[in-house]
């Protein structure tokens, strides 16, 4: 499956590679010898600057600064009767096996159905591929009947690829069904945008986070500088993008 271009972009952006890339562009920048000394001393400075970014990129700290504002706008995780609930896929490899992501959501789903919370869950999103194994056999649908979710419980969208036709196409099953309200599944980053889209389509929307332990599980102190970090850059700068995207096309 091809990358989109904003993807890669994403990628070079918010990883170590643009900054090695830039401090070997600085270390082999070419200096002619009588201005040796002086040039080299700002080479050298500008180098230091530069791995300092790199070092505080790499910090929580930095990390909890980028994502505040995303932060205000999470909507409060609910448990309220619905029609369905709803799970934004979060990938599916080509093996067919789900993503970490969509493992999450999976679980949490399974949760609010085995509660009692809907008689539904609805799988929108990430098969979209031929892949090998038939879409009974593959990403979220697989790890819902592990769970104990009956067969005739799952509905599958498997026309979208991406949170508005995750959106577009799930209502369009809703609607036909008569569903009107739903628990939607996704995580806490992603639930502002995802919660927009279907409210636009019509659906009353009740937003659960499936990365409920994860947002209260403390740091261990020795990660506070990670490379992992820029990673949660990339999934926050996209959601702001999105967010900012979708706004100026009329999608939310």
């Amino acid at each position: 499956m091809q990358m989109p271009i904003r993807v890669i972009l994403e990628i070079l952006i918010f990883s170590p590679f643009i900054f090695i890339a830039l401090s070997l562009l600085i270390w082999f920048w070419p200096i002619r010898k009588k201005d040796h000394g002086h040039k080299r001393k700002i080479l050298l400075r500008r180098n230091f600057i530069l791995w300092m970014i790199l070092f505080l990129g790499s910090s929580t700290g930095f990390y909890r600064m980028f994502s505040f504002p995303l932060k205000q706008i999470i909507p409060v995780s609910e448990k309220k009767k619905a029609g369905a609930i709803v799970i934004v896929s979060g990938g599916v490899h080509e093996s067919g096996a789900p993503t970490p992501s969509s493992t999450i959501r999976a679980h949490s789903a399974a949760q609010l159905y085995l509660e009692g919370w809907a008689p539904i869950v609805l799988v929108s999103g990430g098969v979209t591929k031929p892949y090998i194994p038939p879409i009974d056999k593959k990403g979220i649908h697989i790890v819902l009947l592990g769970l104990g979710i009956p067969s005739e419980a799952i509905w599958i969208e498997n026309q979208s690829i991406d949170t508005y036709t995750n959106g577009v196409e799930s209502t369009k099953i809703l609607h036909a069904k008569g569903i009107t309200t739903i628990l939607l599944v996704s995580h806490d980053y992603h639930l502002p945008r995802a919660k927009a889209v279907f409210e636009k389509l019509g659906m009353t929307v009740i937003p659960y986070a499936a990365n409920q332990y994860a947002l209260n599980r403390s740091e261990n102190w020795w990660l506070y500088f990670s490379w992992k970090n820029y990673n949660r850059l990339q999934t926050i700068a996209h959601e702001y993008f999105g967010l900012l995207l979708y706004s100026l096309t009329g999608k939310t």
